[in-house]
């Protein structure tokens, strides 16, 4: 079988780190060759070390309400993207696509009020640490879109996702007594083709040392 790497978007972040040294372009950082491992298992055994958790439950969970609040907050009537996209390089599905404004927004829920960006140089700092920025770039070639929006939302969390330790005031109570306007914090990310080129080189480096980890373990 033939194995070829195509990143996903949401792991361009970890991959596009560069060695620090001229000599060592064409090598990958050990964040990085984790990362390729790890793709590397899954593409050959159906393997991920992540299956999720309750904060990313919340996030599917509430999903159709996110986008809906998205959609409120513009005037738009928005509908979720069931659209996979990929190259060469990427694969990607963002969230929602609004073709007239060549516009990407993609939707994150908060778990709480403690961990919800309210303040933007706050949501522009929880961006750029998840590596939402280069998840954006990679969205904004495949749809050849021009901006990019991360909403993050906060809505009150399902009840079925709290334990019996957790104080329900606290989860749903709280939240529903912040006005909605004041719940949704957008970062917006523009195109960047000097981004989207790097994402190019990073990724090929990477395709290089999967095919390599893939022929020894063929060979073993």
């Amino acid at each position: 079988m033939n194995y070829q790497l195509k990143v996903r978007c949401s792991s361009i972040a970890d991959i596009i780190g560069t060695p620090k040294t001229k000599a060592q372009q064409n090598e990958l950082t050990q964040t990085a060759k984790s990362a390729v491992r790890k793709m590397a298992k899954y593409d050959l055994f159906g393997y991920q070390d992540f299956d999720g958790n309750k904060y990313t439950e919340k996030g599917i969970q509430l999903e159709d309400k996110a986008i809906k609040l998205s959609g409120l907050t513009r005037g738009l009537a928005l509908k979720k993207n069931t659209e996979r996209k990929e190259n060469d390089f990427i694969t990607g599905e963002c969230d929602i696509y609004v073709p007239s404004r060549k516009l990407i927004i993609d939707t994150k829920c908060s778990w709480d009020i403690g961990s919800h960006p309210f303040f933007p140089d706050e949501a522009q700092e929880k961006a750029e640490k998840a590596g939402y920025d280069w998840q954006m770039q990679g969205y904004m070639w495949l749809w050849e879109a021009e901006e990019a929006q991360v909403d993050f939302i906060l809505l009150p969390t399902p009840p079925d996702l709290l334990t019996s330790y957790d104080d329900p005031e606290r989860y749903i109570g709280l939240v529903e007594q912040i006005p909605q306007r004041q719940r949704i914090t957008t970062v917006t990310v523009k195109r960047d083709d000097e981004k989207i080129e790097r994402i190019k080189e990073r990724v090929a480096v990477s395709q290089n040392y999967y095919q390599q980890i893939i022929e020894t373990l063929g060979r073993n």
